[in-house]
């Protein structure tokens, strides 16, 4: 073999073996946006974000109350956020660097866990202003709040799908809770789970066709996806600590999720099928409720 050959042969390995110990090397996705995140590492909850590889940090509210349940629009553009000061959480948002505050509710009863349309002109969030957690939508400006649904029980943690017309949530209506949707309009509710275990967090994937949640099924809190219809049911994490808040990025190629496995609460983030989970913080404070941005 000539000395030209052989160094074209290599290169041609070491490229290759470069490229197998690296799972985002060339030719692989590597996530990208920014996360946005509750963090208690200054004392109280405050809201947070990074870039989608834990680079980058920056503080969006510093007070003496707790901010938390923040959720970033889609473009990107401004951030939805529930701010408890020991009365009462209310509704507020805020451009996405922290400025321009602005309180969307402003009654002495609780609102809580906002999700934003795909055109960001409403604000699905449950609310207890009727004496249980129920659903409500209301105007990006915080006008015209409108009840979606009151079922007996408890509806929460509302996540709009793609494109509008269906919100997906969890309810313990039937005694544990469930993944359920409804129209926005408040018709055509249907249960996704039905089963013994709490099923909890539900986050609608971007392109409309499945659903991640958590469920303790098997003893603790772990994460699923499940088909839209109820069908198609996977685990994706294994741990004996507890995974929670799952949210997809933008391209619904990955997942960021909280998860106490290393001791304490931190965010990670994996691929949609469950590989290649990875930690992105790394603080003895509680992290934890992503939400993934432009």
């Amino acid at each position: 073999m000539s000395k030209m050959r052989f160094g074209t042969l290599l290169v041609i390995l070491l490229a290759l073996a470069a490229c197998s110990s690296n799972p985002t090397g060339p030719g692989m996705i590597e996530p990208s946006g920014s996360i946005v995140f509750v963090s208690d590492r200054d004392g109280d909850h405050e809201i947070y974000s990074m870039d989608a590889d834990g680079a980058g940090l920056q503080k969006l509210t510093d007070n003496a109350v707790e901010d938390q349940f923040s959720e970033v629009s889609p473009d990107g553009s401004t951030i939805a956020y529930c701010s408890w000061d020991g009365h009462d959480d209310e509704i507020w948002t805020m451009d996405a660097d922290g400025g321009n505050k602005l309180r969307l509710t402003d009654l002495p009863t609780g609102d809580s866990a906002p999700s934003w349309s795909s055109d960001a002109s409403l604000i699905a969030f449950s609310t207890d202003r009727e004496g249980n957690w129920d659903l409500y939508t209301m105007n990006a400006d915080g006008s015209n709040p409108t009840p979606v649904i009151n079922l007996g029980g408890n509806q929460d943690d509302p996540d709009w799908s793609p494109d509008d017309p269906q919100i997906v949530f969890e309810s313990d209506d039937t005694g544990d809770w469930e993944i359920c949707i409804i129209d926005a309009d408040g018709s055509g509710s249907f249960d996704v789970t039905d089963n013994a275990s709490q099923d909890e967090d539900p986050a609608w994937s971007p392109d409309g066709t499945k659903i991640a949640f958590i469920s303790d099924a098997d003893g603790d809190n772990e994460i699923y996806v499940i088909n839209t219809d109820g069908t198609g049911l996977r685990q994706l994490t294994f741990n004996e600590a507890d995974d929670q808040d799952p949210c997809w990025s933008p391209d619904g190629e990955f997942i960021a999720f909280g998860s106490d496995r290393d001791g304490d609460s931190e965010i990670y983030v994996m691929r949609a099928d469950g590989t290649s989970q990875t930690r992105i913080t790394n603080d003895p404070a509680r992290d934890w409720w992503p939400s993934w941005g432009q």
